[in-house]
């Protein structure tokens, strides 16, 4: 039954993606943004120690917009729902501050990446309205 919560919390995650926050997925040139997030992360120590820090959905914004601007969709999400496994994963790792991370499909939708921090879990993803 517990299985059976957490594969429809991760189709109602990607159901809320595609159908209301989303119309359609971003250009492939739009969505390297949250490759280029992780990367940017990946390479400064500071920025991990900073994210763990992050506390709140303003915190999550203000810490975004410092790296990457375009990046315009935001959720924070319970841990199971970060943790459930994904239709489709495209990347994956764990930062060196231990902040665990993916990028996955919702299938029809876009591309999304998701982060394990120490006070919040969240995923970001890129707006195309």
């Amino acid at each position: 039954m517990r299985a059976f919560t957490f594969r429809c919390s991760l189709f109602l995650l990607c159901w809320i993606y595609t159908l209301i926050l989303s119309n359609m997925p971003a250009s492939p040139e739009r969505e390297k943004a949250l490759s280029l997030f992780v990367d940017a992360i990946r390479e400064d120590s500071s920025l991990q120690n900073n994210l763990n820090l992050l506390a709140s959905a303003e915190d999550l914004k203000a810490f975004v917009d410092n790296i990457d601007s375009s990046i315009t969709g935001q959720a924070l999400i319970p841990h199971e729902q970060a943790t459930s496994p994904p239709k489709i994963t495209v990347d994956s790792g764990i930062l060196e501050a231990n902040i665990p991370w993916r990028l996955l499909r919702c299938p029809g939708g876009p591309l999304v990446l998701q982060m394990i921090c120490s006070k919040i879990n969240f995923a970001l993803w890129i707006e195309t309205c």
